[in-house]
């Protein structure tokens, strides 16, 4: 090639270019590597190669022209950083070739340089924005997955033709832990590259539904609540967004995330589950109030009542004796007067026994302990149900409100002994440590089972538990199959709650 033409050459190449002497000297440049470097020729010429090098790279750079000089390498290709005139950065690929004489001595190097900055600055924009996608993927405290189709879904089909060819070919590409964590894996690696047809959630007919309302949606769904089977078959409440991606009515994947709500579920579904046991628990406790007012109202009418108007009859046939029949001897009237008295002491004991069966007075005279004891007694002669109880030596120092509570409780529990246990034996132990008073009632019948301690209707062992919760105490009822059931109440001494009383 003549002079003339490597100088046009040189001069119009659409790369950059520069004649390099053996001391690293610029002693030719182009007008393509000046607009690269924000020089003008003048400005280049005689500059050293690698004083513009930014300084990360030299020491990659620097030891590939020396190899080159030596006659070690013929050629070589780099791709580094240069600083401009204005400071800034630019990315050259540099490709150095070494032009030799006739007789094979060094002359010089020659520098092709192509400016890749654009090019180097938009891998290094992916790069960010695609470790900043997966550091928000991988931290993400929310469920992301994508879901990609091997082949292709026409969403033209059947719904249920799309249904099935979506659980026959689409499969988790990609998600993170916190997607794998709500389905009962550890990892996002234990889920990927699995076909959605294998998941136990695919098979949950919420899911069938789902499939059916994104589809009818155009395969785009925003907060919809979804119930799904983890990996261990326990059901998850999920919020979800779906969307599809669609090219030409071929559903290529799936995006989806998703959020685990179902701790708050749980908690809403426990808290509407004792609403409505309070309302059960206050519509029981007003029928019990009206029986036993009822009963009260009763009583009092049959026993009361009638005991009274029979004195009172006496008392009026015996005045109307006294003033009519002067015969009527002192003999006849004490006789009349001590059968008044029987039913004066008749009436007394009805009163008693009422009075009893509101509140034993044996718990107000003499404590809990006694009230255990009687109660005991009692149960066992209506019964016929052996009780014993196991009460503490000393005396104890108990306030009212949990003696009260304890002795309900107590009541409560020998009535479901009597109604459902079936059984032959009752014990009751009662224990005083520094801090509680701890009761425990055990039977020997048949136990109750995990269904009647859940039942709705179970109002008494509700009841039970609020007595002893509303004094920040515990209330524990176990059962084992034939061999009984066993029910702990534990109330502190200390705490001093303030119990409000209904006056009606």
């Amino acid at each position: 090639m003549s002079e003339g033409r490597f100088r046009l050459a040189f001069e119009k190449a659409p790369i950059g270019m520069a004649i390099v002497d053996m001391n690293h000297g610029l002693r030719r440049v182009n007008q393509s590597l000046c607009d690269a470097l924000g020089y003008e020729p003048k400005e280049l010429l005689g500059k050293n190669i690698i004083a513009l090098t930014h300084p990360d790279d030299v020491k990659a750079d620097s030891p590939l022209i020396d190899q080159l000089f030596n006659g070690q390498i013929s050629s070589y290709r780099v791709e580094k950083r240069f600083v401009t005139k204005r400071g800034d950065l630019a990315w050259l690929d540099v490709t150095g070739v070494l032009i030799r004489a006739d007789d094979d001595e060094p002359l010089y190097g020659l520098a092709m340089v192509e400016d890749i900055t654009n090019r180097r600055r938009a891998e290094d924009a992916l790069r960010t924005s695609e470790e900043r996608y997966r550091s928000f993927v991988v931290n993400s405290s929310e469920g992301i997955w994508r879901l990609e189709i091997e082949q292709p879904i026409d969403t033209t089909l059947p719904p249920d033709d799309q249904i099935s060819l979506f659980y026959k070919y689409g499969y988790i590409a990609e998600c993170n832990d916190a997607i794998a964590r709500m389905h009962g894996h550890t990892r996002a690696e234990d889920m990927v590259g699995v076909r959605f047809g294998q998941l136990k959630l695919a098979s949950h007919p919420t899911n069938v539904q789902t499939m059916r309302k994104l589809i009818s949606s155009g395969y785009r769904l925003l907060d919809l609540e979804t119930e799904d089977f983890d990996n261990s078959g326990h059901l998850k409440y999920l919020s979800t967004n779906l969307i599809g991606i669609i090219i030409n009515n071929r559903l290529l994947r799936i995006w989806g995330v998703q959020r685990d709500h179902t701790e708050q579920r749980t908690a809403e579904l426990k808290l509407e589950y004792s609403l409505r046991q309070l309302r059960a628990l206050s519509a029981y406790l007003q029928s019990i109030r009206e029986k036993e007012r009822t009963e009260l109202a009763r009583e009092i009418h049959d026993t009361l009542g009638q005991s009274l108007t029979g004195i009172k009859i006496e008392l009026s046939l015996l005045n109307k004796r006294l003033n009519s029949d002067k015969e009527f001897g002192t003999k006849t009237i004490s006789e009349k007067l001590e059968e008044l008295t029987n039913s004066v002491d008749d009436t007394i004991r009805s009163v008693k026994t009422l009075a009893t069966a509101l509140r034993p007075g044996v718990l107000d005279k003499f404590g809990l302990g006694a009230a255990i004891e009687w109660n005991c007694e009692e149960f066992e002669r209506r019964f016929g149900i052996q009780c014993r109880c196991n009460l503490p030596n000393q005396e104890l120092e108990i306030r009212d409100e949990v003696s009260t509570a304890l002795f309900r409780i107590l009541q409560e529990a020998l009535m479901n002994v009597a109604t459902h246990a079936d059984a032959k034996a009752v014990t009751i132990d009662l224990v005083v440590d520094e801090q509680n008073v701890i009761m425990v009632i055990s039977d020997d019948g048949t136990g109750i089972t995990l269904d009647q301690l859940l039942a709705p209707a179970s109002l008494g062992l509700l009841g039970m538990r609020e007595r002893a919760e509303v004094l920040n105490g515990s209330f524990v009822i176990e059962g084992k199959p034939e061999q009984g059931t066993r029910v702990t109440v534990r109330i502190p001494l200390l705490v001093r709650t303030e119990i409000k009383e209904e006056h009606e």
